[in-house]
């Protein structure tokens, strides 16, 4: 198990949407993917649009500060709704995450639109000085990041995110429009090809 340094690195925090997996209404519990691993998203870098991936390892040694990381909506401090009692750096799908949400209105409110599928999971992170790789001009690996927050969004980053079956199950399904995905990726290849600056 890999320490994961106590401090944060300099910068504003970047947001990245993923995937809820359970709501366990009556524990107060949800369950989700904070970020997937070797997942390629296609996110903003310093105005120009980059293809990013976050590397299997990134949050090593995470765990250990579970209980410092809030839970909030929309990545607005002002609207922190629970705190994780767990984090899963190592499983395969991504880092995982179990919170524990307040019993308060907000509270309340969140676990209804979670359960019925209206909220997304998302975190606002940053990568370590040197833990982030350029393998291509608009690509590049994120390998070693700080967790500053996990949030509840409407806005996703991964798209086309494997879900886990809730409840019951923890496999992974296919995607529900891999034709569609597919073709969202070569639009973009094109775009990135065909256009100056978003190929410098």
């Amino acid at each position: 198990m890999t320490d994961q340094p106590t401090e944060q690195p300099p910068g504003e925090l970047w947001h990245r949407a993923a995937e809820l997996v359970d709501v366990r209404h009556a524990d107060r519990i949800i369950e989700l993917i904070v970020i997937p691993y070797e997942r390629e998203a296609v996110v903003p870098y310093e105005g120009r649009m980059c293809r990013e991936t976050i590397s299997r390892g990134s949050f090593d040694g995470i765990e250990r500060r579970a209980n410092r990381i809030r839970a909030n909506r929309e990545h607005k401090r002002e609207l922190t709704f629970g705190r994780a009692v767990a984090l899963h750096p190592t499983r395969s799908e991504g880092l995982c995450a179990e919170i524990k949400v307040a019993r308060t209105p907000l509270g309340d409110e969140t676990l209804d639109l979670a359960e019925d599928g209206c909220l997304d999971a998302s975190a606002g992170f940053l990568p370590f000085p040197g833990g982030m790789v350029w393998e291509e001009r608009s690509r590049y690996r994120v390998t070693k990041a700080w967790l500053g927050h996990i949030a509840m969004t409407s806005e996703p980053a991964y798209e086309d995110a494997a879900v886990l079956a809730v409840r019951h199950q923890q496999q992974l399904t296919a995607s529900k429009t891999p034709n569609l995905d597919q073709v969202r990726a070569w639009r973009l290849d094109a775009l990135i090809a065909s256009d100056p600056a978003l190929n410098r």
